[in-house]
């Protein structure tokens, strides 16, 4: 009998944590699912990779994607062969499924230790998918990539550390790592801090510390070769190093704190201050429980959590204001390289919403924390308003995909069809190096190189450089060797119309020089752009222009 109460008792707990995952991620879908599928997003440069790596013989003369895969292997591998099955914008809805669900089953064991209600937890993601990040543009939830799984790994290992369950929580990060090998170690990086900072309340002892490793490196074994590369694979011989190209010409949005908007900093100051506020109540609520002997185990038990919860989130912001103390020093990028301001910077606002939510549901009891709940559900109804209308006209234009809110237009789907139709698998055609980033997957054809594309090796990213110089004219002012004013004045994304402008202004005489050293007879490019050569395709937007024979 008692096993038969057992057993209807873990049902009844499995049905509810299903429910509130299934609740997050609903909440999820309705604010990203359908947002920027194969555009804005990163799935334009790591989807198709990941189906070239299914398929080598999809575009096999393509330069970029037949990069090897680095630390994207083993989501190459599963993703890779959705694409092949399903094609991109199914491939993309059910991955983001996938991401999503991940993330709220990680946000619901979160919940669990902290004691919150699910109106609460809600609201908390809603307000969190606000505004994601104060600084470096990091994203938690986004499209389907390997970083969105790793977070999900992330959030799996912070409940488990709350549920003091250690080797589930080495085992979720090495998976993490496998997935995205930066966002997985500094997560390794910082819950091991933590665990050393609080060896006593954390019940730690030296055997389970080295369990804790050694079942880490085993889950991250999909990461090795990509770290080994990248730390002892040696510079190439460049007057410019790989990593200034990777932090001050790609990259400064993420990694260039110079570059950044000077908010950040009011951001940054407003989540400490309300994270200060918010510990300093709980812990008087804490303590109020403790002298009225109400609940004290229950009490304890989330409020400990919460504070764990509380350092975490200020451990991970050690990198990054490391990295703001390294950034005006490191002139060549070697540090700022790594990412030392991305998890911190998600990691703060999410759970800062989290334990805020905490406070509220301590401090309303009784028939006020009814009311608060029922609040809640209301504000919340409220506030989805909007976004279940987007999500709705999101729904209804996928019959036109891809469109304009995959920021493609009817002529860069005409021009793809003929490209299609008329040339042969390996065909190289030249086209603007920062626009018309949906080329190569819709026209299933070469392209020499693409800003958004960017390689994650260094001998690809000294060619990615060169390939951008010839393509906007191989002009100094427009990609010089080195520039400090760049590093300071100019972002990743304003040089894009910088090599537009480049490219649109190349002569007859550059655009044959290109073709003979890429080996290819067409050149894609606006109807505006006057050459001495045959026009073998037009339409309003763009023409095509053959190589003399």
């Amino acid at each position: 009998m008692n096993w038969i109460k057992l057993n209807f008792y873990s049902m009844s707990k499995l049905y509810k944590i299903g429910f509130e995952v299934l609740a997050i991620t609903a909440l999820l879908c309705i604010l990203q699912l359908l947002d920027a599928n194969m555009s804005r997003s990163n799935e334009l440069d790591i989807l198709p990779l990941a189906k070239q790596y299914a398929n080598p013989n999809w575009v096999p003369g393509d330069w970029y994607l037949n990069q090897s895969p680095g630390y994207r292997l083993i989501f190459q591998i599963l993703i890779g062969n959705l694409i092949l099955a399903w094609g991109f914008l199914a491939t993309s809805v059910v991955g983001r499924i996938l991401c999503y669900c991940l993330i709220a089953l990680g946000l619901v064991l979160i919940k669990r230790r902290l004691g919150l209600s699910l109106p609460l937890l809600l609201l908390a993601v809603f307000v969190f998918m606000t505004a994601q990040s104060f600084a470096a543009g990091e994203l938690i939830v986004s499209g389907v990539q390997p970083k969105v799984f790793s977070y999900g790994f992330v959030l799996l290992a912070i409940g488990a550390m709350l549920s003091k369950s250690y080797y589930w929580m080495a085992l979720m990060l090495g998976l993490a790592t496998s997935f995205h090998v930066l966002v997985g170690g500094w997560s390794f990086l910082m819950l091991l801090v933590l665990l050393i900072l609080r060896w006593n309340t954390c019940s730690m002892n030296f055997r389970r510390f080295g369990g804790i490793v050694l079942i880490y490196l085993i889950a991250s074994s999909f990461s090795v070769k990509a770290v080994l590369e990248q730390l002892f694979n040696p510079q190439p011989e460049s007057p410019i190093f790989t990593s200034y190209i990777y932090v001050f010409l790609r990259l400064p949005h993420h990694l260039n704190p110079l570059s950044w908007s000077p908010s950040w900093w009011i951001k940054l100051t407003m989540y400490l201050v309300v994270l200060i506020i918010t510990t300093i109540l709980l812990r008087r609520i804490q303590q109020s429980s403790a002298r009225n002997h109400k609940s004290i185990y229950d009490f304890s038990e989330q409020y400990i959590a919460s504070m764990r919860l509380l350092d975490f989130t200020i451990i991970s912001l050690i990198p990054f204001f490391l990295g703001i103390a390294v950034a005006p020093f490191d002139s060549n990028g070697n540090f700022l390289q790594y990412y030392p301001f991305r998890v911190g910077s998600a990691i703060l606002p999410l759970n800062t919403c989290l334990l805020f939510a905490c406070l509220l549901e301590r401090t309303f009891v009784g028939k006020k924390r009814q009311l608060l709940l029922l609040g809640s559900i209301l504000l919340l109804s409220f506030l989805m308003t909007k976004p279940t209308i987007t999500f709705k006209n999101q729904l209804l234009s996928l019959s036109q995909f891809p469109s304009s809110l995959q920021g493609v237009s009817l002529e860069e789907k005409s021009l793809c069809a003929w490209v299609r139709d008329h040339t042969s698998r390996d065909t190289i055609l030249i086209s603007s190096p920062a626009s018309f980033d949906s080329f190569t997957w819709l026209a299933e054809r070469p392209t020499i190189a693409k800003f958004k594309l960017f390689p994650q090796n260094k001998l690809g990213i000294l060619e990615w450089y060169e390939r951008m110089r010839d393509l906007s004219g191989n002009n100094p002012s427009i990609l010089p060797v080195i520039s400090k004013e760049l590093k300071i004045k100019t972002k990743g994304f304003e040089l894009q119309q910088v090599l537009d402008n480049g490219y649109y202004s190349l002569t007859t005489a550059q655009v044959n020089f290109l073709m003979a050293k890429y080996q290819s007879d067409y050149f894609v490019t606006s109807v505006k752009h006057k050459l001495d050569l045959s026009i073998i395709y037009r339409n309003p937007q763009y023409l095509i222009y053959q190589k003399a024979k």
